[in-house]
């Protein structure tokens, strides 16, 4: 009996040394601070500055002089150019205006007539073999888009009139008030009777600054003020 309580007394004071021991192992120490995992800071991401847009309104005109030609296209209808000016591209059809106030005439092939203050500014595509030497433009600009919209109107043999068709190629005259169908009997007082009469409109213009143009819409007589 006396040899079992010793046993009982050796094991349960091996057990107690045992638990002392695993505590002192597993607690951190009193002056130390534990393991702790230091997480990085989160990655900061800043959104990408907001592109402010262009401004509103009429370009300077010092962006008048950065003009290049960047698209083309010609057809019955007049034509189409894409201009590049100031950064911007803008799509343009005969009689339409640049901001600053130049305005596309007509198309030709390979290149844009623009008009403005300073006279006729011709774009062409920048890799764009130099034009030939031609023959000189008649005073006051191409009389081509007139030829091209006016049809003569005849009684027999007689020309009473040049009807017009498509008006694309001479914006003028819309802003004028005219429409296709209508016909021109006569410009600053001079009966339009020729062909020759027609091809000096242009010059006509040119030197007057106007043309009082008097035509017939649905048989009735009209009377017109044409400006460059």
């Amino acid at each position: 009996m006396a040899t079992s309580r010793r046993e009982w007394a050796i094991a349960i004071g091996g057990g107690l040394a045992l638990s002392a021991a695993l505590v002192a192992i597993l607690r951190p120490p009193a002056d130390g601070p534990a393991d702790v995992a230091v997480l990085p800071p989160a990655a900061m991401i800043t959104a990408p500055a907001a592109t402010a847009p262009p401004p509103a309104g009429p370009m300077p005109a010092a962006a008048a002089t950065d003009l290049a030609l960047t698209g083309l296209r010609t057809g019955p209808d007049g034509g189409m150019a894409i201009i590049r000016m100031g950064g911007r591209q803008y799509r343009l059809t005969p009689g339409r205006k640049l901001p600053g106030g130049l305005m596309l005439t007509r198309i030709e092939p390979g290149r844009a007539v623009l008009q403005g203050p300073g006279g006729e500014q011709l774009l062409a595509f920048p890799d764009a073999p130099a034009a030939s030497a031609g023959p000189a433009l008649p005073p006051g600009g191409d009389p081509t888009p007139w030829r091209l919209a006016l049809t003569a109107v005849k009684d027999g043999n007689s020309v009473k009139g040049w009807r017009l068709g498509s008006l694309s190629g001479l914006p003028l005259l819309v802003r004028a008030g005219l429409k296709s169908g209508d016909i021109l009997i006569s410009a600053n007082g001079q009966e339009l009777l020729s062909e020759e009469k027609i091809i000096e409109l242009p010059q006509e213009l040119a030197l007057n600054g106007k043309l009082d143009l008097r035509y017939r819409r649905s048989g009735v007589e009209r009377a017109a003020t044409v400006t460059p």
